[in-house]
């Protein structure tokens, strides 16, 4: 095929843009831009941008046509000329912008032609571009924190008043174009900064600390579930919840400006973030914002010891061990039970990501109150279950499991997996957020128990949120530091870790199958 307008370099990589453009969906896209990122929910691929330099425009247009793709006329360019000019020192620079539609649409190429005879042109201009597919604010933030918490820089972007949407640009292994609808001054402040721009973001880190006990005064006062109904105003609130009307106004601003709650003419409304701390909704966060605004927040005073010695800080602020404080301290073991249960909602996917057999026994080691266990038996009749934990756990989950209506299939075993024989004879071994509480030596201990027990062949399901290997992402990270305060000697891993630890202990890890909140479903097998 003869080209007119491009030349052979520009016109095969034109052609690898548009088969990479037709036959890559909006997952394997956001991989292209950085592998694991998990928006595809809210994010649709829309086109791939490419930079040319031609002395014709018109003949490029020809030459796609050859392509099979469908060029709309030219239009001229300002803000790649623009950003062109500073970058070779020209003023005279012209290009224009032909979108072309591939297939049956609606994804496009375009194509930025440089018109002229410049030999070293940067390649900055070459994108993947992606639509939002909604037009709510909280959930738009959500999404930029997350590709900015994926390691995804900023590299310009704007309002464009014509198409009414808002336009960023972000660089990772390629560089990425996000379109939101609408006029986003925030976020684009966000993202394009200000000057004092350094100072406000480690003013907002050092200040996380207000935003963590603001949750969880909320929480404590109940004013979510007194939300559930419709706004109200504030002093009807502060009545209502036993609090000073202004103080209490003044903290509902606050969690407004960070998308908790919302006001109209009636009063406060739950966003649908806030709404997620009502007691009464499935995967209830209410009693999680109590534990790390309450309990874990005093452990956290004591990480300057953790950082300096190496010792447990809650065991320095409680003085006991995390497990041995909630033995003693019911009240604080039911919340600690409840609130690990709120942040249990992904487990009801687990079973989906595992390849259950049809029967056999399932031992569930530190099952806790048999959420996971109930979720697994619920989808496969056939299974009996075993629930091995600790003595207090036992009746919380012969309840749990008897609103799964499983409870006749399983049995409870109490005992502890440092001190206690792993109950045998499991085709299928489940740990779920067990291995990060622990150091690699008393892992170790429970997997050789674990694996004492189960025949050759028998699998191992563990369910962690594994370190990336390959970017830094924010919650993985987080939990590491939460391990390190609020355990003995625990700690995530990554896959490597696992891989290692695992195979130390006479197992093979067979696979990793993401699950959502950066969590992860390893399976292994004994070998």
């Amino acid at each position: 095929m003869s080209f007119s307008g491009l030349c052979e370099r520009d016109a095969r990589r034109v052609a690898d843009a548009v088969d990479f453009i037709d036959r890559t969906g909006t997952r394997e896209a956001l991989d292209a831009v950085l592998p694991g990122l998990d928006l595809v929910r809210h994010l649709d691929f829309a086109h791939g941008a490419l930079l040319v330099v031609a002395p014709d425009v018109d003949a490029v247009v020809a030459d796609l046509v050859r392509l099979g793709v469908r060029p709309r006329d030219p239009v001229p360019s300002v803000v790649v000329r623009d950003r062109l000019a500073r970058r070779l020192g020209r003023e005279d620079l012209d290009v224009r912008i032909v979108h072309a539609v591939i297939g049956a649409g609606p994804r496009e190429l375009e194509l930025f032609v440089l018109c002229g005879d410049l030999p070293d042109v940067p390649g900055d201009e070459e994108h993947l571009a992606f639509r939002a597919s909604t037009d709510d604010e909280v959930v738009l933030r959500g999404i930029y924190e997350h590709l900015a918490d994926a390691g995804l820089t900023p590299d310009g972007g704007g309002y464009n008043k014509h198409e009414d949407v808002t336009v960023l640009y972000l660089r990772g292994a390629r560089r990425m174009e996000l379109t939101v609808p609408g006029h986003r001054e925030s976020l684009l402040r966000r993202h394009l900064g200000r000057p004092d721009q350094p100072r406000r973001d480690l003013l907002r880190l050092m200040s996380g600390a207000w935003r963590t006990r603001s949750l969880a005064v909320i929480a404590e006062l109940g004013v979510p579930d007194l939300l559930a109904d419709g706004p109200r105003a504030t002093a009807d609130l502060a009545s209502a919840c036993g609090a000073r009307e202004d103080n209490l106004g003044r903290v509902l601003r606050y969690l407004a400006a960070l998308g908790v709650f919302a006001q109209d003419h009636n009063g406060w409304v739950l966003t649908e973030t806030g709404a997620l701390l009502r007691s009464d909704v499935e995967g209830s966060q209410r009693d999680l914002a109590r534990l790390y605004g309450g309990l874990f927040y005093r452990s956290f005073s004591a990480l300057e010891h953790t950082v300096r010695t190496g010792e447990s800080a809650f065991t320095n602020v409680f003085g006991a061990d995390p497990f041995d404080h909630f033995a003693a301290h019911p009240a604080d073991a039911r919340l600690f039970e409840s609130a690990m249960a709120a942040g249990t909602s992904f487990l009801k996917i687990v079973p989906t990501a595992l390849d259950l057999p049809t029967e056999g026994i399932v031992v569930d080691i530190a099952g806790g109150d048999g959420h996971l266990l109930g979720y697994v038996l619920a989808g496969a009749p056939g299974l009996r279950g075993v629930l091995f934990d600790r003595p207090h756990v036992m009746e919380p989950a012969r309840t749990v499991l008897s609103r799964f209506g499983c409870a006749d299939r399983v049995s409870l075993v109490p005992g502890d997996f440092f001190r206690d024989p792993v109950p045998p004879g499991g085709a299928v071994y489940l740990m779920s957020r067990i291995l990060h509480d622990w150091d690699d030596d008393r892992c170790t201990t429970i997997l050789r128990g674990i694996r004492t027990a189960a025949g050759p062949g028998a699998r191992l399901v563990v369910v962690e949120r594994p370190v990336p290997e390959t970017h830094l992402e924010e919650l993985p990270l987080a939990w590491d530091v939460h391990m390190m305060v609020n355990t003995v000697q625990g700690r995530e891993r990554t896959p490597t870790e696992f891989r290692n630890l695992l195979s130390t202990n006479g197992f093979r890890l067979d696979e990793i199958r993401p699950l959502p909140l950066d969590m992860a479903v390893l399976t292994a097998t004994a070998v």
